[in-house]
C-alpha cells in the first residue's frame, strides 16, 4: 500500500523467530489511522542475507537508511525481542527522527542465568572436542550435541552467528540516553524474557510507560486486541496534545 502524506507511519520490527507476518494482526487494525510498515529484517524470511555478519549496529542503520529511502522525516518505531533490540539502539542514536518508540519484550538488558551460562560453557567444550573428529562426523554429532544440552540452533548459520554475537551486547547506555515518549509491553506470562527485564526497562528509560497484558512472548499476537487498543490510546493521546 501506498504511504498517505496525512498520517503518521508506524515501522514494525518483527523478534527472532518472527517475519513482518506476525504483525498482521495488529496491523490490520491500526491501519484505520497510521501507516503501517512491516518489514523483514535482512536476513530472516523472504528478506536477502548481507554478506556479511550483521549486528545492533547494522541492523539499527538499515532501519535508518530504510526510512530515508521512504522519506520519512519522522515516524513510530515499534520491536518486538530482537527487533526491539534494533530499536533501543535506534532510538538512542536518531532520536530526532522518531516521534515515539513501542517496545515489545523488547531484548538487550537480559541476564544470562546460570543455567545457560553453564550450557554455553559445555558447548564451547563440546565444539573444541568434535573438531578433532573430523568433517566426517562433526555436524552429526554436533545436531545431537546440542539437542542433549538443551542448546536451540537457529537452521540459519547466519542467524546463529548473529544471534550470538548481538546476545554478547547490552544496551543499558543506550537505554538511558532514550528521551523520546516510549511505550513498553510485556506478555505477563513471558518465559523468554520476564517481566522483570521489562520493568528494568521501564526504570532506565525516563518517562516511559510499561504495560502488561495478558500472553507470553508472542503476547501482541496471542492478546491482539489489548495490544492494538493499547498502541492507538498511546499514539493518538500523544499526537492529539502535540496537535493542541
Amino acid at each position: 500500500n501506498s504511504i498517505n502524506p496525512a498520517r503518521n507511519t508506524i515501522i514494525f520490527l518483527h523478534g527472532w523467530e518472527g517475519s513482518s507476518k506476525s504483525w498482521e494482526s495488529n496491523t490490520s487494525k491500526i491501519n484505520q489511522h497510521f501507516n503501517c510498515i512491516a518489514i523483514d529484517l535482512p536476513g530472516f524470511n523472504l528478506s536477502s542475507q548481507p554478506d556479511k555478519i550483521w549486528g545492533v549496529e547494522e541492523y539499527s542503520q538499515f532501519v535508518r537508511d530504510f526510512a530515508q529511502t521512504l522519506n520519512l522525516s519522522k515516524f513510530v518505531l515499534v520491536g518486538k525481542s530482537f527487533g526491539g533490540r534494533v530499536g533501543i539502539l535506534y532510538a538512542s542514536k536518531w532520536p530526532e527522527t522518531l516521534t515515539h518508540l513501542i517496545l515489545v519484550a523488547a531484548a538487550g538488558l537480559e541476564k544470562r542465568s546460570l543455567l545457560n551460562q553453564i550450557k554455553i560453557s559445555i558447548a564451547k567444550i563440546g565444539k573444541a572436542f568434535l573438531f578433532f573428529l573430523g568433517p566426517k562426523y562433526l555436524e552429526s554429532l554436533r545436531k545431537h550435541f546440542y539437542k542433549a544440552t538443551g542448546i536451540k540452533k537457529d537452521s540459519s548459520d547466519y542467524k546463529w552467528k548473529v544471534k550470538k554475537l548481538v546476545t554478547n551486547i547490552n544496551l543499558t547506555k543506550a537505554t538511558e540516553k532514550i528521551s523520546i515518549p516510549t511505550l513498553i509491553v510485556w506478555g505477563k506470562n513471558d518465559k523468554v524474557l520476564p517481566l522483570s527485564v521489562g520493568k528494568d526497562l521501564n526504570h532506565k528509560i525516563k518517562g516511559s510507560i510499561f504495560k502488561q497484558i495478558d500472553g507470553g512472548h508472542n503476547a501482541h499476537q496471542e492478546s491482539a486486541d489489548q495490544f492494538n487498543s493499547l498502541v492507538e490510546e498511546f499514539l493518538i493521546n500523544s499526537f492529539s496534545i502535540l496537535k493542541c
